[in-house]
């Protein structure tokens, strides 16, 4: 009800002052550079440039260390979502880890836990299980579970099988000696949910393995099915692999009944590709379509029905 109202008051709105309404998109999958990236093959700047152009009011935004997300909120603090990618995976070069490296991997607590108390950080993502090779409910993730579930972190977790070797990150043959493809199994995240059912987790990359193994879809739509907290994103199958995925793997979502749990995510693939493919299903409605580019990610970070109001103020002529 809240979003046919919103819907309505922009229509009439933008009507009365001769403007077209705004269609703005919520990324939730984005990273900064990981620390072994030198130089990095993207920046802050050409990042906020795809905002601008693709009207991106807000991106969940990975980072790798402490001072990467004090330069990256420096640009946007309004449009950026500040994350903390853990646990990473080994890197045999110099440094050991992708990130945090100065903590093996992962966030050092007590920083993390004043970070999350002051609103510095605001999410944990993306948690990397398969390239770690360790599952969600190790001991050493103990802690980190406990915290975002105190401090109302969001949660996005790397699951189905990953890429395989020579693609992503695992191009660098001296990268993910531990990978393990079974670490992204979402049946893997019950024990914490069990734990913590209150948790709000969104599963990335739903679908990439398409029908390969049964069981992902499964123990996907399971979860989903039990808790009504986790959502998904389909980032990677939406861009890079063939569209065929893409489209079968919103069809199988919206035909089991979580259209309304699917949100965007670009993985730092280029917008316009990914918003040419979605326009290419057939099978999803307008409606549809502004549920994944904005509405669904806002019911999932809760945002307060003013800003929701400030994204959708209509465009000047």
């Amino acid at each position: 009800m809240f979003r046919i109202f919103i819907s309505i008051s922009l229509v009439f709105l933008a009507a009365c002052q001769g403007q077209s309404t705004r269609q703005p998109i919520i990324d939730m999958h984005r990273h900064a550079p990981l620390i072994t990236k030198t130089p990095p093959t993207y920046d802050v700047q050409s990042q906020i440039a795809q905002f601008d152009e693709y009207d991106i009011v807000l991106a969940m935004v990975s980072m790798t260390s402490e001072e990467q997300i004090d330069e990256w909120m420096s640009y946007a603090p309004d449009r950026i979502i500040p994350a903390v990618m853990m646990p990473c995976p080994k890197n045999l070069a110099e440094p050991e880890y992708y990130c945090f490296p100065e903590t093996d991997g992962l966030p050092d607590l007590l920083w993390l836990e004043d970070a999350a108390r002051s609103g510095e950080v605001k999410a944990l993502h993306e948690l990397m299980f398969n390239y770690h090779g360790s599952p969600p409910s190790s001991e050493q993730m103990r802690p980190y579970w406990s915290l975002a579930a105190e401090y109302d972190l969001v949660v996005g977790v790397h699951s189905w099988s990953g890429p395989p070797p020579g693609a992503s990150i695992r191009r660098d043959p001296n990268c993910c000696p531990n990978y393990d493809e079974e670490m992204g199994n979402p049946k893997n995240l019950r024990p914490v949910l069990e734990r913590h059912p209150n948790l709000r987790i969104w599963l990335q990359h739903v679908g990439s393995d398409g029908d390969r193994y049964p069981e992902l879809w499964t123990e996907t739509l399971s979860l989903l099915e039990d808790y009504p907290n986790v959502y998904l994103d389909i980032s990677i199958t939406n861009s890079v692999l063939p569209i065929e995925l893409h489209e079968a793997a919103i069809t199988r979502l919206v035909n089991a009944g979580f259209g309304n749990r699917i949100m965007f995510g670009s993985d730092n693939i280029p917008i316009g590709k990914i918003l040419e493919r979605m326009n290419a299903i057939a099978a999803l409605s307008e409606e549809q379509k502004r549920d994944i580019l904005y509405n669904n990610a806002a019911d999932f970070l809760r945002i307060s029905p003013a800003e929701r109001r400030s994204h959708h103020k209509p465009l000047p002529n």
